[in-house]
């Protein structure tokens, strides 16, 4: 069981002098043997609650009662003994689970060791881990050399070796496509049933909600919502994202109203509640727009005779107008990237996979360009060959007549400092310096002054402007993901890369950034070259890349009838009204 009960946690920076909340009395309740999703948008707390759940962190305020024990009065020593015995957790980033060095038998055998188990069983338990978690076919594989859908399931195996009383994931799929992510929640949902592990998956994909034993949604360091697993056949992708219908009374009497409730009855800073005579009812409203003495008029009708709204499916007009932009490329600009029989494998023991397969591509200035496929067909693999970071075993790359071939790693760096941004799954942040000093490092290296105006307004575009007296360490993942994003279009490069760039964001901050996008390249006309396995950030007019397999199956200009079918069939939506 877990219990926490008004729990607060409050980070202070002695060099800053900067307070952070980023629990304010949030309450919890977990049965054992309960698989529970903690959703919430970036920034709400969720990794801070994982981090106080298993340990690694201490409140400053509240109860919290893990298996019996008040973990916030054990002393640290205490702490990692209990998480040591009794909690396998999972990070956000494959990396930080897993020895890259070793191979996937040999990450699931070392935490068995740990637990000093016989050769016998533990033949055993990693056959079981090998099948279980669908990796049999990779064991013999380095964990650097796998897929980003195979990793996460090595990282889940891994954290069960030991087996567990309870899994605490933090964001397990935020950069994994759509099948890959329903893999991990059906392996997850597999283990919880024969198993009887209790398993907290805290993220902000909203695809988790109605898919597991229960769903809470935490907002601003609260719970706000608690859901339970429904019949619905269809998943609510984009459909009321940052809330939900109910509202969540914690122990303090804190009450949040939903956005939608708040928006729809145009809700300031005042609200009145009054009582049905019944005494089982009570009616919020806005005093500014309504009198009480209505509010009396209906509260009097009887119940029979109160009109019923009935909710109708999600359908594509729902959302047309986050679509209804549209991305017009240049139309008489030349190739800025010409790639010419391209081919990339890695090595391991000795025997060369694959991974990119005698590509292609030419790519205009001022284009942009949505490379999509499942994980693991050389999305990212493409990217670290443009932007230089590896070499090809095979064929030309040349930008803006820059050729990589027969160029030394200072020529190639000097260049893409120059000419190429890139935003990585993984923050590029100096800790040891605030933000706003992490935006002007690029420029130092240049030799170039900062556009302190450009850059401030790009920051708060990125929803990120307010924390830049802060150290990155202070940030949650998706204020890194935005910081990252800031500070590479703060650059000014011709050409930006970005890999997964709204992974750790919820929806409707990524639908708010692919705007910011558009816009700088439109502004500076330069080139953008994204990988992502959400289709619902596609818009009309991108160029859009399927890869498959390491060779590119699909090269198509988004026209909106081609957005329209893709996005119906990636969110499922109902046909259309005519």
């Amino acid at each position: 069981m877990i219990r926490g009960v008004d729990l607060i946690k409050i980070y202070e920076d002695p060099v800053t002098e900067y307070n952070v909340a980023a629990l304010r009395g949030l309450d919890i309740d977990v049965d054992d043997g309960e698989l529970v999703s903690i959703i919430g948008p970036s920034g709400s707390g969720k990794t801070t609650l994982i981090n106080i759940i298993s340990g690694r962190d201490i409140p400053n305020g509240g109860l919290l009662i893990v298996d019996g024990l008040r973990i916030d009065k054990l002393t640290e020593k205490e702490r990692r003994s209990f998480r040591y015995e009794n909690i396998g957790i999972v990070n956000q980033f494959a990396s930080q689970n897993l020895f890259s060095h070793l191979t996937v038998r040999e990450n699931l055998i070392m935490p068995m060791k740990f637990r000093y188990k016989s050769r016998k069983e533990v033949r055993e338990d990693l056959e079981e881990l090998l099948h279980l978690f669908n990796i049999k076919h990779i064991e013999n594989n380095k964990a650097s050399r796998i897929s980003g859908g195979e990793s996460m399931r090595l990282s889940l195996a891994a954290a069960m070796a030991k087996k567990p009383r309870f899994i605490l994931a933090d964001e397990p799929t935020g950069t994994l496509d759509s099948q890959n992510t329903y893999d991990v929640i059906d392996i997850l949902k597999n283990v919880n049933k024969n198993m009887g592990t209790t398993i907290l998956v805290v993220t902000h994909d909203i695809r988790y909600r109605n898919v597991f034993d229960k769903s809470l949604t935490i907002r601003d360091g609260r719970l706000v919502g608690i859901g339970n697993e429904t019949d619905k056949k269809q998943l609510d992708f984009l459909k009321d994202s940052s809330e939900l219908n109910k509202a969540y009374i914690d122990s303090s009497g804190f009450i949040q109203i939903p956005e939608k409730i708040k928006t729809l009855i145009a809700m300031e800073d005042v609200a009145e509640f009054d009582i049905h005579p019944s005494k089982k009812l009570a009616i919020l409203w806005n005093p500014k727009l309504i009198p009480k003495d209505e509010i009396i008029d209906i509260l009097q009708k009887p119940a029979g005779e109160w009109i019923e709204e009935k909710q109708e499916d999600l359908m594509f007009e729902d959302i047309e107008d986050i679509f209804s932009r549209v991305f017009k490329p240049e139309k008489e600009e030349s190739p800025i990237i010409k790639i010419k029989g391209l081919t990339r494998s890695y090595e391991i023991y000795g025997k060369k996979y694959p991974v990119i397969k005698g590509i292609d591509l030419e790519i205009n200035k001022g284009d942009f360009i949505f490379i999509s496929g499942p994980s693991g067909v050389g999305k990212t693999t493409l990217l670290n060959l443009i932007a230089g970071l590896i070499r090809p075993d095979e064929g030309k790359i040349t930008i803006k007549n820059f050729s990589y071939n027969n160029k030394n790693d200072t020529a190639i760096s000097d260049f893409r400092l120059e000419n190429i941004a890139y935003i990585t799954q993984y923050h590029s942040l100096f800790e040891p310096i605030p933000l706003k000093e992490n935006l002007q490092i690029p420029y130092l290296f240049l030799k170039k002054p900062y556009d302190q105006i450009f850059g401030d307004d790009v920051s708060k575009r990125c929803h990120i402007f307010h924390k830049r007296d802060q150290y990155p360490n202070e940030l949650s993942a998706g204020e890194k993901q935005r910081a990252t994003l800031s500070l590479a279009l703060t650059r000014k490069t011709p050409i930006l890369l970005a890999d997964e760039p709204t992974a750790n964001l919820d929806s409707e901050l990524a639908r708010a950034l692919m705007n910011v996008l558009m816009d700088v390249v439109e502004k500076f006309n330069a080139t953008f070259i994204m990988c992502s396995h959400d289709l619902s950030l596609l818009r009309s007019g991108f160029r859009h890349i399927k890869l498959s397999d390491g060779i590119v199956t699909e090269d198509t200009r988004m026209t909106k009838n081609k957005l329209k079918k893709t996005i119906n069939e990636y969110l499922q939506i109902e046909n259309n009204k005519k």
